[in-house]
């Protein structure tokens, strides 16, 4: 865990007066004490008591993550601790909205040479429209200057406990890592992340790659208004502009590098595979795909199923417990990309341990696999 004070400043970042980051600390301790002390309490009530109450009634242990929810939610401790997990969820963007409301607006920072271009007819899926994803009062896309840019990155900070970093980057950090590790000859010319957001995991790859045209797209035209004010304030030219990713408009071929972060787990059943579809018609000969995002369930035992599917059940993540389910790699193919040229890979990482409600547990079992990232690369020969 880190402090409120580590999130690193820049000349669009909203923190608030006085008694805006009391409010923000209160809602920081809290969800660090529901995740880190709370939660590993569950695994002693269900040892201890309700999976012999769920035997009882139901004639077997409890065997599936099915199973298991059924015996924890008849548990009062455990419908303690989902009350106290979405309350803490809700006070953190609850802390933040009021700084933001109150707050001037952004200066304008010196040029870095990047762009910004909003389109009034981008249709917004419904997958991403019709809710409050991870609780965040009018989500994504609501069209209300910038604010929802500057609540969800202040937001985000808390709600990952400061483990992204003092950028909230970490995940575009590793991507760059593993990319340059697997393919270290690569050398893209144009770049495209889908579903940037405010551009969290956009600009590690402006410093990858210096010489490539950086563009980022995302349906929430706030979060790119503010991605694009935040890009510039610290020195990154990113191309920032509001497409569909299932439908960029693009040109054919007109990427050498396509990727994202922690976004296809967000998308329907429909609109993953027309995006994956997206990702191919956009890639010239020689590109490469790049998606991380949630493991797959594959390995990981039913208690580290059962308290992954939290998100789905409590957090308004309504995709992310059968994204988990899905092979990646034959949707790949389906899409259009050469089965020879498909990779699946897991990312280990501490980053999400806090936010994800798992135990501790020892780096070689099944359950530390729900502490990673999963990576989806498809080549174009």
């Amino acid at each position: 865990m880190k402090r409120l004070e580590a999130q690193t400043a820049h000349a669009a970042l909203v923190t608030g007066d006085a008694d805006d980051r009391a409010r923000q600390e209160f809602a920081f301790a809290l969800r660090n004490r529901v995740t880190g002390q709370l939660m590993p309490s569950n695994r002693v009530v269900f040892d201890r008591r309700a999976a012999a109450a769920f035997a009882r009634t139901a004639g077997h242990a409890p065997e599936t993550p099915r199973d298991i929810r059924t015996a924890m939610e008849a548990d009062s401790w455990y419908r303690f601790y989902i009350s106290a997990r979405r309350t803490s969820q809700e006070l953190i963007w609850a802390s933040v909205i009021p700084a933001v409301g109150a707050a001037p607006p952004s200066p304008a920072p010196p040029p870095a040479g990047g762009t910004l271009t909003l389109n009034a007819d981008v249709t917004v899926p419904g997958y991403v429209a019709a809710l409050d994803i991870h609780c965040m009062p009018g989500g994504y896309t609501a069209d209300d200057g910038a604010s929802a840019g500057a609540v969800y990155d202040r937001g985000v900070y808390l709600y990952m406990s400061g483990l992204m970093g003092g950028l909230n980057d970490a995940v575009g950090q590793l991507g760059v890592a593993w990319l340059k590790r697997h393919t270290p000859d690569f050398a893209p010319q144009r770049i495209l992340d889908i579903g940037c957001g405010v551009g969290h995991a956009t600009l590690p790859w402006c410093d990858a790659y210096p010489a490539a045209e950086v563009h980022g797209i995302d349906v929430g035209a706030a979060l790119l208004r503010y991605g694009h004010v935040r890009a510039e304030g610290l020195g990154k030219a990113v191309h920032f502009s509001h497409r569909n990713a299932e439908a960029t408009g693009f040109a054919d071929a007109s990427f050498d590098f396509v990727t994202s972060s922690i976004v296809l787990h967000e998308t329907s059943g429909r609109g993953l595979p027309a995006i994956l579809a997206e990702c191919r018609r956009l890639l010239r000969p020689g590109g490469i795909m790049l998606h991380i995002d949630q493991p797959s369930f594959r390995g990981t035992d039913p208690w580290g199923v059962f308290l992954q599917e939290n998100e789905t059940y409590y957090n308004n993540e309504p995709f992310w417990r059968r994204y988990r389910q899905l092979d990646l790699a034959e949707l790949a193919v389906a899409a259009g990309f050469a089965r020879e040229y498909v990779v699946e890979d897991l990312l280990t990482a501490d980053v999400v341990r806090q936010s994800q409600n798992n135990e501790a547990v020892s780096p070689e079992s099944a359950a530390a696999k729900a502490r990673g990232f999963g990576v989806l690369l498809a080549r174009v020969p």
